[in-house]
Order: structure tokens, then C-alpha cells, then sequence
């Protein structure tokens, strides 16, 4: 009993710290917002295959495509691109990017290398940026390494050699896909990631990375965090290397094969007494009609209450019926109307009659085709040494507008990679972070107590106390502790009653004291005195997350451009 004493008071103190915290007020910072947004400035990469930012010298190489509809004069591609700034959190000032900007419509573009890239001469490191301005309920924002030599307009029947990015309508994932041509047969084999991981769905921009080493093994990596790693050998559908043997198609299993373990005894028979025509259930010949059942009564009644409408027509309604309802006299009875015997199990049942099952003596176990040699088996042990590649595309089908590609890199650099994500996605995000706290609905301000509003507070600040004993005081009661306490004869269990009530006491004179504590060091303040807008961990985190624009300078970057907000509450920019 002096456990679940224990237990009570810990529980009432803990529901009393809790309207304590619950009572507290968040202080909102309503200083003005204003930040700053790095200025873009090109960041330079040697060594590439491609590297593209979507400034004026390169914007040119893209082509959308003309692709016709199969049979058809009509542009299967009719979706539009546009090459310009984001729209919707913008984390760089005058950072353009290849934006789509048709909800519900097919997209193709590509852009072609200056030169063929080969990846058995080093691997292959791909990696480029996606910003979902407006979310993605359904569609894609991958990118294709198209497979040289491309030639005519571009479409998804246009040769790839690596599909690579999120893809998502229902459950989102990061496509990774290669092509793999067959030294035997010349045919294209898709293979595709097993398990890939799951592609962030938000506002920011975020940064895919693959690379393909030189000894098969992969990584995938989203923001700089590797989220998936193996080798190309043992972790794509289907394996690229077929097995060696297969079964023999012309193979057939003889007619006289046996291969059921088990079977019916041939020598068994049907005992004489056995019935298989009696019934599941029978009639219970021993049930009697239960006491006060109304045979006479029936279960549904006319309703005494209802009254033909004024407007009905017998020659054109019918003839007019009052509404049946249940019988009131059944409500108490256990029934009314004809009573019927109730069914139960016929314990002669015995079902149909099968023979037992005995081993079959002719068994030979399960068939299975004999093994043949593969005619179509080879193994390819370098797999990294794909096609060379000549284009890069994007050829998507989308719900939603406002996907960006920005930043796109190839080559056989992972190092290089690395650099271009610290020194200009790792910036772009941080500012984006910065303005979208900075855009977010702010608390409104709490009103700080006078002197006059003092008395109100102490006395609702008592009345808690009370409330709360009386609810220690009722879950004491509910738990059988009060009507222990009345039956205890030594009085040890009313002492230590006492001693926690007095101790209850105390430190609810504690609180109460702190409380006016509090209450006259603001009464006390200053009216001119305004509290800190935000504690100095709110500070630091605010420095962290506007520290994009500082980072930025590793690319080139100069402030210059600030974000803030309007009364509406869109984001608007300030010189």
C-alpha cells in the first residue's frame, strides 16, 4: 500500500510540473527579417566530361526535343523548359537552373558532350542537384547518360547507358539502372538497383551523387551521405551474368513418374456403419419453449402513432398502411411468434469416408528437368567498362511543375564530386534553410504582466494547487488508498499519510513562492527593458544556418541581395 502511496504522489507532482510547462510561454522573435543571399559567381572544374551550371555560355547546347508521336504529327514532347532562377525559396541570387514548367505534360531535353566519355578508363562519377519547388505527388526527376552514338531526336527509345535520380508516385525511390549488352546474343538487358533508397520530398535543393569504381563496386549518396553501396555483380535485377547451366526446355517428365509421397490405400474399405448421409446439425429433441414466450404476439406491430397524410390518394398511392415497429410486449419477453426448435451438432455425423493414405511404394521423388549447359552464358567481370557515352537528357513525365536541375557534373573524379557539393550545393542549401525558417509564421508576442494583473495570477496560480491536490486526492480514493487509510488500526499507515501530506504542502509553498518571485522581478523591470528576442542557442543556430553566405565565398560567391518578408507573407527581395 505505501508503494502505491509513493506512486500517487509522484504522479500528482508529475501532472503539476506538466500544467506547470504547459502554462509557459514561448517567447517569439519579432526582430526584423532580413537575410542575405549569396550572389552566384561560376565555380570552376577541370577535367570534366560535363560540367554544367546553366550559365549564358552554356545554356545553348540544350535542345528540347521534336520528337513525333509514333504515327502521328504530333509532338509527343510538349512540355515546356525554361532556363531561369527559382521561383520558390531561392538560396543564391541570379543561380539559374533547367526548370520544368508544364504540370501533366511529357518532357524531353538533352545537351551533348563535347567529346564521348568513356567509363572503363576510370569510372564513372555522375552527380547533379534537385530542387521540387512545388512538391512531387507523382512523376520523375532523373537523368539519362545517353549511350554514343545518339543520333535523331531524343525520346525514351533513344539508347542510355546509366538512368540515375528520384523517381516517385506512390512509394519514392532513387532510380539506378545500367545497361548491359550480351557478348553472346548482342541483346540490351535493363538492370535495375535492388532496394534503393528513398529520395527526400521537399522544397530544398538536394544533391545526388553515384560513382562507379573500377573494380565493380558502387556508392549512392544523397547530400554527402552515402545511402546505399556494392557491386555491380551482386546487388542489381537480374544478376548481369546468367548462370551457367539452365534446365533442358525439351526435357519432359515420363508418364509413368511417380512423385507423390503419399497415397490413398487401395486395400482399405469403407466400414458398414459408417453414414454419410447424416446431417451436420439436427433438430434438438430435448429444448423446450422458454418460459414467458409470447406465441401468441407478433415481433412487428402497426405503430399506434401514425397517421395517414392528409395529401394521400388511395386510387393513386394504394391503399394506406400504418408503419410497422417492434412489438413493445416482445421488449421484456424472451420472444415473440411461432417458436422453433433450435438446431444442434447430429452426433452420428461422420462426413464423407476416405481411404487413409499409405507410402506410395512406387515414388521417385519430385521431377525436374535435367541441367543443360547455358548456350546463352557468359561472364563479364568489368562490368564498370559500360558504353561510352556522348549526351546527357532529361525525358520525364510529371504532375507537377517547377522540378530544377542545376550543378551537373561527370566525369571519373568521386574527389571532385565531393568539392562541388561542399563548395556549391552545401551554401545553396544552407541559405535555403535560412530563408525558409526566416519565411515561416512567427508566434505572436506575449503580453508581460503589470502590477495590477498580480492578484488575478496569484489567485488562479492557488486555485491549481487546489485543483490538483483534490485530483491527488481522487486518484488516491479510486486506487483504494482513503479506505485503507480509514480501516488502519496501528496508525503506522496514517502517519506516513500525514508525512507525505505535509511534504505535498511544502512543496506546493515552494512553487507558490517562486512564482511571486518571478512575478515581482517583472513587475520590477523596466517598461522601456524588452526581453531578448532569442536565447543565445537560438543565436548560435541562427548564425550556423545563415552562415551559407559566408560559405558561399568558396565559389565566388558576394552578398549583395537580401530576402525578406512582405505583409502578405510571400518572400520578397530587398537591394
Amino acid at each position: 500500500m505505501t508503494y502505491k502511496l509513493s506512486l500517487l504522489v509522484l504522479l500528482a507532482l508529475t501532472a503539476h510540473a506538466s500544467h506547470e510547462n504547459s502554462d509557459a510561454s514561448s517567447k517569439a522573435d519579432d526582430s526584423d527579417i532580413n537575410i542575405k543571399l549569396p550572389e552566384f559567381s561560376p565555380y570552376s572544374v577541370s577535367g570534366a566530361a560535363l560540367w554544367e551550371q546553366f550559365v549564358d555560355e552554356t545554356e545553348t547546347r540544350w535542345k528540347s526535343s521534336n520528337a513525333l508521336k509514333e504515327g502521328d504529327e504530333v509532338a509527343r514532347y510538349d512540355g515546356e523548359w525554361a532556363i531561369e532562377v527559382p521561383q520558390i525559396l531561392a538560396g543564391i541570387a541570379g543561380d539559374k537552373g533547367l526548370v520544368v514548367k508544364s504540370a501533366a505534360h511529357h518532357h524531353a531535353i538533352s545537351a551533348r558532350l563535347d567529346e564521348p566519355f568513356d567509363p572503363s578508363k576510370g569510372g564513372l562519377v555522375l552527380q547533379y542537384e534537385v530542387k521540387l519547388q512545388q512538391d512531387l505527388k507523382c512523376g520523375g526527376a532523373y537523368i539519362k547518360l545517353l549511350t554514343s552514338p545518339s543520333s535523331g531526336e531524343f525520346s525514351d527509345q533513344t539508347p542510355y547507358t546509366i538512368m540515375f535520380g528520384p523517381d516517385k508516385c506512390g512509394d519514392g525511390k532513387v532510380h539506378l539502372i545500367f545497361r548491359h549488352r550480351s557478348p553472346v546474343t548482342g541483346e540490351y538487358t535493363e538492370h535495375h538497383l535492388d532496394q534503393p533508397p528513398t529520395p527526400p520530398i521537399d522544397g530544398m535543393t538536394h544533391v545526388y551523387t553515384v560513382v562507379i569504381n573500377t573494380d565493380n563496386t558502387f556508392t549512392l549518396s544523397i547530400d554527402g551521405t552515402e545511402r546505399r553501396s556494392g557491386t555491380l555483380l551482386n546487388d542489381f535485377v537480374p544478376p548481369v551474368n546468367p548462370p551457367e547451366e539452365i534446365a533442358d526446355p525439351d526435357d519432359k517428365k515420363p508418364e509413368d513418374w511417380e512423385d507423390n509421397e503419399k497415397i490413398s490405400d487401395p486395400d482399405a474399405t469403407k466400414p458398414e456403419d459408417w453414414n454419410e448421409d447424416a446431417p451436420l446439425m439436427v433438430l434438438d429433441e430435448d429444448a423446450v419453449i422458454p418460459d414467458g414466450w409470447l406465441l401468441e404476439e407478433a415481433l412487428l406491430v402497426d405503430d399506434p402513432k401514425a397517421e395517414k397524410p392528409s395529401d394521400w390518394d388511395d386510387d393513386e398511392d394504394g391503399e394506406w398502411s400504418a408503419p410497422q415497429i417492434p412489438n413493445p410486449l416482445c421488449a421484456d419477453a424472451p420472444g415473440c411468434g411461432p417458436w422453433e426448435r433450435p438446431l444442434k451438432r447430429n452426433p452420428e455425423y461422420v462426413g464423407k469416408w476416405h481411404a487413409p493414405l499409405i507410402d506410395n511404394p512406387r515414388y521417385k521423388g519430385e521431377w525436374a528437368p535435367r541441367q543443360i549447359r547455358n548456350p546463352k552464358y557468359f561472364e563479364d567481370k568489368d562490368l564498370y567498362k559500360l558504353n561510352k557515352i556522348d549526351a546527357v537528357g532529361f525525358e520525364l513525365w510529371t504532375m507537377q511543375a517547377g522540378i530544377t536541375f542545376d550543378n551537373i557534373y561527370l566525369g571519373s573524379s568521386a574527389e571532385t564530386a565531393a568539392r562541388i557539393s561542399e563548395n556549391v550545393w552545401k551554401p545553396k542549401h544552407a541559405s535555403e534553410v535560412a530563408v525558409d525558417k526566416a519565411l515561416r509564421p512567427k508566434a505572436p508576442p506575449v503580453p508581460k504582466p503589470g502590477l495590477k494583473d498580480i492578484p488575478a495570477m496569484v489567485k488562479a496560480r492557488i486555485e491549481d494547487i487546489f485543483v490538483s491536490i483534490i485530483d491527488f486526492y481522487a486518484l488516491a480514493q479510486d486506487a483504494g488508498v482513503v479506505a485503507a487509510l480509514k480501516q488502519e488500526r496501528s496508525g503506522a499507515f496514517a502517519a506516513v499519510m500525514a508525512v507525505c501530506a505535509l511534504g505535498w504542502l511544502v512543496w506546493n509553498a515552494l512553487l507558490l513562492g517562486g512564482f511571486l518571485l518571478g512575478l515581482g522581478r517583472t513587475a520590477s523591470a523596466p517598461a522601456s527593458t524588452s526581453t531578448s528576442a532569442a536565447s543565445g542557442k537560438q543565436k548560435a543556430e541562427d548564425k550556423d544556418e545563415n552562415s551559407g553566405a559566408n560559405d558561399a565565398k568558396a565559389s565566388g560567391s558576394n552578398s549583395g541581395t537580401s530576402t525578406g518578408v512582405d505583409k502578405s507573407g510571400a518572400a520578397v527581395k530587398r537591394k
